[in-house]
């Protein structure tokens, strides 16, 4: 492949990065069986999908720095290999424990090709061709994730959750090959450490309430879409199969909400209310999910597709904001490894927060779990939303 301008390039990062998105969609489709085979409670469960983004929420600032050390094409590679080992070895262990190390080793895995694979895009892509190149990038959570609860939905009932951990492994490792042919372009070649780096916690305040605002929406989001499963199954009598592939559904409607909010934004409309809307009629729709009304799937089905098409907004226009919270001349670099640190720390809280709240007080407590994280979401992103002027006034008093 060339170094410049390769779309076949550009396509082979995105697979990597859908294929690291589709290990949180997996194992949210295979709780089921499993929770059944090894008797694991709801909440432990829900902390093992959620284990994926351990590796964001505690070294998400400083991951970039690494990768620029050893090279993004390195790590992505180093990725790639890792998640197909670490759902091999999942397969293959019959203690929660080990379950728990392999999901970890899987965690390192999926944040070095998260970080890797946006900079090998921006390094391979010629200007006219990288704002669409990174449009692409920006679908790739909500599509892997679709991939992988729908894929592993559908192979759980023809084999058992162990061979579909298998399958996950071999379709991994088929990525390798391509992925060994990217080019390696001087703005992703391995650097030296640069003297005087930066310090993340002198991040300007704006992008710290961008960061926990976007932490409590991925508390509502990702949380939701990993007890979608149990909820449908328990509560509602679906097979696994029609669970994932209804969790799946509604990933893939986020993609929706971005492309509505980037034609928003391209009009150049007033972002507050928009994002208002995004944030709101999401958290009130978590109810009809969560009914505890009797009845078929079908409406509560319908509701969590809708939720997640209209919440799909907040993401395209946290990241379209963060520039304004950080100012002129400000470290984008930071802030953006602020954000990501954010949003894995919601993702990695979420699914046992809802979990636990369901299990203790039954699925309407999900909902209002949700509603909580979806106020304060709303709340920070609001102050944020000031700019950089707006915020330091208030930090100088």
């Amino acid at each position: 492949m060339s170094s410049r301008g390769s779309w076949a390039a550009i396509l082979v990062i995105y697979a990597a990065g859908v294929a690291a998105a589709a290990q949180l969609g997996k194992l949210s489709a295979l709780l089921p069986p499993m929770q059944h085979d090894l008797g694991l409670d709801l909440t432990v469960a829900a902390l093992l999908v959620s284990l994926l983004e351990i590796g964001g929420a505690t070294l998400g600032l400083f991951a970039g720095v690494v990768i620029s050390r050893v090279g993004a094409r390195r790590a992505l590679l180093a990725g790639l290999m890792l998640m197909a080992i670490a759902a091999a070895g999942m397969a293959a262990t019959s203690a929660v424990a080990g379950l728990f190390l392999w999901r970890i080793v899987e965690a390192a895995a999926y944040l070095a090709v998260a970080v890797a694979a946006p900079t090998l895009t921006i390094a391979v892509a010629t200007p006219a061709q990288r704002a669409t190149a990174l449009a692409l990038w920006s679908t790739f959570f909500p599509v892997g994730f679709a991939v992988g609860s729908i894929l592993a939905g559908l192979g759980v009932e023809a084999a058992p959750w162990r061979w579909v951990l298998l399958g996950s492994a071999g379709l991994t490792a088929l990525l390798l090959l391509p992925a060994w042919h990217l080019p390696t372009p001087p703005e992703a070649a391995p650097r030296r450490a640069a003297k005087g780096g930066a310090h993340p916690l002198r991040a300007p305040v704006g992008a710290w309430l961008m960061a926990v605002g976007f932490a409590c929406y991925t508390v509502f989001e990702v949380g939701l879409l990993a007890v979608m499963p149990a909820y449908f199954t328990s509560q509602r009598g679906v097979s696994a199969s029609m669970a994932g592939l209804i969790t799946g559904a509604a990933a893939f409607a986020a993609v929706l909400g971005g492309l509505a909010a980037a034609w928003w934004m391209r009009r150049d409309r007033p972002l507050g209310g928009f994002m208002a809307f995004g944030v709101v009629v999401p958290a009130l729709l978590l109810f009809a999910v969560f009914t505890p009304l009797g009845g078929t799937w079908f409406w509560p089905a319908v509701a969590a597709m809708l939720l997640n098409a209209i919440s799909g907004t907040v993401p395209a226009v946290v990241f379209a904001r963060l520039p304004d919270t950080v100012g002129p001349g400000g470290d984008m670099a930071t802030a953006n490894g602020l954000l990501a640190q954010g949003g894995a720390s919601g993702s990695l809280l979420g699914p046992p927060l809802l979990a636990a709240a369901a299990s203790h007080w039954g699925w309407p407590a999900a909902a209002g779990a949700g509603l909580v994280a979806s106020a304060l979401c709303l709340l920070l992103l609001a102050l944020a939303q000031r700019g950089h002027d707006g915020v330091a006034a208030v930090s100088r008093r």
